[in-house]
Order: structure tokens, then C-alpha cells, then sequence
């Protein structure tokens, strides 16, 4: 009888299983797929994970001064060396799609750190953003502090 019951149960999770995963998956717009991406990003900086916050820039990225992705990364890697936590909030976020393969946001970022002394900082942040065969990604962004 034990047995009956055991395998009743694993077909029951079987058939739980193969439900979940044949079901349709909702379609994201393509302003909710910017501002996943941009959440990714957000998360990435408080893990101090500075190639997750890079992943996001395209190879062609270019921010203000010319700087290209690896220049961001030096930048992320210096901040996070100095923080014990850092705190990443973007309360306010507008993304518009001009295009199928173009779209844009400009947002606001709090950035706090906790080294030595507490530090924060607000920044108005835009970016430009190209949808690749790898999804949405950041080619071009200026900021504000």
C-alpha cells in the first residue's frame, strides 16, 4: 500500500511539474523588459557585483567623457571596495520605446554606502537603450548628480 501512495505522489508532482512549466509564460511589454533590465541592474549594485551591473552595457556602450564598459566597471569596483553595504533605490523610473529595437529611460537612482562614514547620493540618470539578440542593452547613458 506504501508503495502505491509513493507513486502516486511522485506522479502527482510529475504532472504539477510538466503543468507549471508548459504553462504560458507572460509576454512583457517592451518598456517592462527595460524596467526589469534596469532592476537586474539595480539588485546587482547592492550584491557589489560589479559585472552583473556591466551586463547591461552594450560593447559600444558610451557614457559621459567618452567613458566605455570597462571604465564603469573600474568606476562600480572602486565604489564597492570602499562600502561595507551599499543601498540602490530608483523610485522613480520613466522608460518610452520609439521603435521595436529602440527605447530610452530617465531615472532617478539614491546610491548609499557604508564605509568609514555614511555616503549618499542622488543621480538623475538617462540612458539610451538598443534591442540586441541578447535583449535590451544600454549604449549610451549621462548622469547627473
Amino acid at each position: 500500500m506504501k508503495g502505491r501512495q509513493l507513486l502516486g505522489a511522485l506522479l502527482a508532482v510529475a504532472v504539477g511539474l510538466g503543468v507549471y512549466f508548459a504553462w504560458p509564460k507572460e509576454k512583457l511589454s517592451p518598456e517592462d523588459e527595460i524596467r526589469r533590465l534596469v532592476a537586474r541592474a539595480v539588485k546587482a549594485g547592492e550584491q557589489r557585483d560589479a559585472s552583473g551591473v556591466v551586463v547591461v552595457l552594450d560593447e559600444r556602450f558610451r557614457g559621459p567623457g567618452g567613458a566605455g564598459k570597462a571604465e564603469v566597471k573600474q568606476l562600480l569596483v572602486g565604489q564597492f571596495f570602499r562600502a561595507q553595504q551599499v543601498v540602490v533605490m530608483n523610485p522613480l523610473l520613466e522608460v518610452t520605446v520609439s521603435s521595436p529595437n529602440a527605447g530610452h529611460f530617465k531615472g532617478t537612482f539614491l546610491f548609499a554606502r557604508d564605509a568609514v562614514m555614511p555616503d549618499a547620493s542622488k543621480y538623475e540618470i538617462e540612458a539610451d537603450l538598443e534591442r540586441t539578440g541578447d535583449g535590451w542593452r544600454l549604449i549610451s547613458a549621462s548622469w547627473n548628480r
